[in-house]
């Protein structure tokens, strides 16, 4: 089962690759490659799974060039904001971004697709339709688009809600006032639950939660234990909300300058460090769930137990989230990503 999953992650990937260049005949000769550094930049702090995917990334561009090629990262937002580092990643100064789609895509619009809530029953499911090699030629031209090239996806595991009002149904969401990313997408499918949506900073949000002027975030459950936020919430679920799709790219002004050889690699190591996230994920999220209720004192919400409250959440927030991604994205676009998704109503 393990095969299946992650095989259908590499070959997806390698076929971004194939599909813009990125893939070659024969082993790159490592010798033959320019010496050169290049910059990655990541937001968050220096042990998230952004920092795991840029480190692992490091470690195998380095051996895989003979050191050769040479990756420099900064996390923390050390060189500036994601939004900030896209601009820099058109003119080649950063070279390599780790984010999530949500904060993209008001440079790469089509990426509001990925916004749509409520789409995936499982991990499995969401990683087979992301990953469909139709799909990724698709997506994967919108980035060529706006100067980018997409190198691989990744994830981790699903964003979840954590909050101090239990929710038993689905009116429990009227009047929450929860923390969003700021993307206005999300906010708006929350506010269609009724739930007053603030997006906050993220280091922000401990202290709002501690001072009552938030009642609950949303992010994966690593996030929640890593920012402590067990301490100032009372509850976690499994809300299954957005699958959290992790992206990899580069500025097409990084990519055109490399040599072939230097491509290859680069292309190689995306698709190893995607396989080794989705590993750790797989282990991380559950686990850290289980630290959250065993160890830290949360209470568990499952909304699987909760009669029909997915059906009822989906059909609150599906139109309105199409309608919106409508207006963003071009048609067929959107067509190709709910046929992949495998949503027709």
């Amino acid at each position: 089962m393990k095969r299946n999953i992650y095989g259908v992650i590499l070959t997806a990937t390698a076929v971004i690759s194939m599909v813009f260049g990125g893939i070659f005949g024969g082993a790159a000769a490592a010798a033959e490659i320019k010496p050169r550094t290049m910059v990655f930049h990541y937001a968050g702090p220096l042990d998230c799974t952004n920092a795991r995917f840029a480190n692992n990334f490091k470690e195998l561009v380095e051996k895989k060039s003979g050191g050769k090629l040479k990756v420099d990262v900064f996390g923390q937002n050390i060189l500036g904001t994601d939004i900030d580092c896209l601009s820099t990643m058109k003119v080649g100064k950063v070279d390599f971004m780790v984010t999530v789609p949500a904060m993209v895509v008001n440079v790469i619009p089509a990426l509001a697709v990925y916004d749509i809530p409520f789409t995936f029953k499982d991990v499995k499911s969401a990683r087979k339709a992301l990953a469909d090699p139709q799909w990724l030629a698709v997506i994967g031209r919108e980035y060529e688009k706006a100067g980018y090239h997409l190198l691989s996806t990744t994830d981790s595991n699903f964003r979840i809600i954590s909050t101090n009002k239990e929710i038993k149904s689905i009116g429990d969401f009227k009047g929450m006032k929860l923390r969003t990313m700021e993307n206005k997408n999300h906010i708006a499918f929350f506010e269609a639950l009724g739930v007053k949506a603030t997006p906050l900073n993220a280091s922000e949000v401990y202290l709002a939660l501690q001072q009552g002027m938030l009642q609950g975030q949303e992010n994966p459950y690593s996030q929640v234990y890593d920012k402590k936020l067990y301490e100032v919430q009372k509850y976690v679920t499994n809300s299954n909300h957005i699958f959290h799709n992790i992206i990899f790219f580069t500025g097409q002004a990084t990519w055109k300058s490399l040599q072939p050889e230097a491509q290859k690699i680069i292309a190689e190591a995306a698709n190893e460090t995607a396989k080794m996230i989705c590993e750790y994920s797989d282990k991380s999220e559950e686990g850290f769930r289980d630290k959250l209720v065993k160890e830290r004192g949360m209470k568990f919400i499952d909304f699987d137990k909760i009669p029909g409250l997915r059906d009822q959440l989906r059909k609150a927030t599906l139109k309105g989230a199409r309608e919106r991604a409508a207006k963003q994205v071009d048609p067929k676009l959107l067509e190709a990503y709910l046929k992949t998704c495998g949503i027709k109503d």
